[in-house]
């Protein structure tokens, strides 16, 4: 099999899914490898196999940033990449929400709504792929807002909350990124909906 350049962000896309369980078991080890260090008489707690998985987030989160780049750049674009490259951040993205929700870090129904959201949305997606004629329904700039803050929670909670398992209650700037989030992922998620439907309509006719 000859090796093509033009493959290379969806090898990025492959990469980053390849990385979710290895962040979800991480994750989960997290809540048993917690240190304490006290420093000018306040102590501060971290769990080594957090960092590790907040650096493999960092890592997916720069694979996703350069095969979005490489892909523009070089009009390197395929049916998978327009296909499983917004399924891999969403795997990833989803698979940490559920377990912040699981350890408490989070109120459950965020990714609860999250993940309804992009079920809706990815269906959607398939079914335009399949049509010859069907109306593009790629990324709107609410969707690309919700990954963006998305990301940014996730990496406060990962590095600046490290080991720290109640952050419902104080961690404010945290939370204020989860709610941007969730507000752009139903408003991303209705404009999906709404260009979808004519085209269904049109398909129909």
């Amino acid at each position: 099999m000859v090796f093509k350049k033009q493959s290379i962000p969806n090898f990025f896309t492959i990469f980053r899914i390849l990385l979710v369980p290895i962040i979800v078991v991480l994750l989960l080890m997290s809540s048993a490898d917690i240190y304490h260090i006290n420093f000018n008489g306040t102590t501060y707690s971290f769990s080594i196999t957090n960092v590790i998985a907040a650096l493999c987030f960092v890592l997916a989160c720069l694979t996703d940033a350069l095969d979005g780049y490489l892909a523009r750049r070089n009009q390197w674009t395929s049916d998978f990449g327009r296909l499983w490259d917004p399924i891999a951040d969403k795997l990833l993205i989803n698979a940490i929400l559920i377990c912040f929700a699981f350890q408490g870090k989070i109120y459950v129904w965020i990714p609860i709504i999250m993940i309804s959201r992009d079920v809706i949305v990815d269906a959607l997606r398939m079914y335009t792929i399949t049509q010859k004629h069907a109306k593009d329904i790629s990324a709107n700039i609410f969707g690309k807002m919700k990954t963006i803050f998305q990301m940014l929670a996730i990496m406060i909670i990962l590095f600046i909350f490290n080991g720290n398992a109640q952050s419902l209650n104080y961690h404010l700037f945290q939370n204020m990124l989860m709610d941007l989030a969730l507000c752009a992922s139903i408003i991303s998620g209705i404009i999906y909906v709404h260009k979808f439907l004519p085209t269904k309509n049109k398909l129909q006719n």
